[in-house]
């Protein structure tokens, strides 16, 4: 049914607006608990191959590796999975919130944020955070707005 379909038959749109804001709600939830298991695990390679999450914490760690670019050239079997990982995770988070939010400048503003705080944050989760990640999370955003700039999605 339509929105007419739905207002000629009596049946008010707004019973259904907040069971879906809530289901909206818990998405964003789920996935974002989901992005911070896998940048978070202690292993990516356990969690890829075993399927087994561990965490360890790290009260001191290097903040300035934050921005080493040096490991860009250490492609492993698993790279292009992980950095694809890494623009579909946030791409898909920022579809989630515009969903919710329906003004694009939000969505991407706190998609951006959860990704810097999840690179920076892996730092202490004896990950190596880097700044490049963020830039590949941030691209993948900025391609949900782009996409959806281009379909002409209303709000945007």
């Amino acid at each position: 049914m339509n929105h007419q379909q739905l207002h000629r038959s009596g049946i008010n749109k707004k019973k259904f607006s907040k069971p879906v804001r809530l289901v909206k709600i818990l998405l964003i939830i789920l996935w974002g608990l989901f992005l911070l298991a896998n940048t978070w695990t202690e292993s990516l390679e356990q969690l890829l191959d075993l399927k087994s999450i561990g965490f360890r914490w790290v009260s001191k760690p290097d903040f300035l590796s934050f921005f080493y670019f040096y490991d860009l050239t250490l492609v492993h079997p698993e790279y292009v999975k992980v950095k694809l990982g890494h623009f579909m995770g946030f791409a898909i988070m920022d579809i989630l919130l515009f969903s919710l939010l329906k003004k694009h400048k939000y969505s991407i503003g706190i998609s951006i944020v959860f990704a810097f705080l999840t690179e920076f944050l892996q730092l202490f989760f004896g990950r190596d955070g880097r700044f490049y990640d963020l830039l590949i999370d941030s691209f993948g955003v900025l391609t949900v707005f782009l996409i959806l700039k281009i379909a002409r999605v209303n709000h945007v």
